[in-house]
């Protein structure tokens, strides 16, 4: 009878000592509404993709993202040095007075460290010669000089 009382309390201990170790959790179901949304995928597109479509759509700001912090803008015959966003600003009042039609690179070259691009605008208005002076720095380009001439 001793060997039992004395298991049973020994058994008793144990189960004593085992509930500090195990914790008890309450877990309320929870609904969870998943929905799929539609993830765009926004190409990156380089300087020579973003010239071309943004002179196709007349977005002036997909442009300006490669102008240097200062460039040079000769537009009919006015030439001036812009900050980065008022030339950003002077391009998108010229595609506002000139809605483009199409827009094609008929030449580009290069050498080590400058690239060159002649394209050809076509706007409701009348046609243009666009040119544009890419500079590379530490890796990166950037437009330094944009040209828009008139091309009748």
């Amino acid at each position: 009878m001793k060997k039992i009382v004395t298991l049973t309390f020994v058994l008793i201990s144990m189960l004593g000592f085992s509930q500090d170790e195990l914790a008890v959790v309450k877990v309320k179901p929870v609904k969870v509404l998943l929905t799929e949304q539609p993830i765009m995928m926004v190409p990156i597109l380089d300087l020579k993709s973003s010239v071309e479509q943004g002179f196709k759509t007349a977005n002036a700001k997909l442009i300006a993202q490669y102008f240097a912090s200062n460039i040079d803008v000769s537009l009919l015959d006015k030439e001036n040095l812009y900050s980065k966003p008022q030339a950003e600003q002077v391009l998108k009042t010229f595609f506002l007075e000139n809605k483009p039609l199409k827009f094609t690179i008929i030449h580009q070259g290069k050498s080590s460290t400058t690239k060159y691009y002649i394209g050809s605008l076509e706007t409701v208005k009348g046609n243009f010669r666009i040119t544009i002076n890419v500079k590379l720095v530490s890796k990166k380009e950037f437009i330094s000089h944009l040209t828009i001439e008139s091309d009748n």
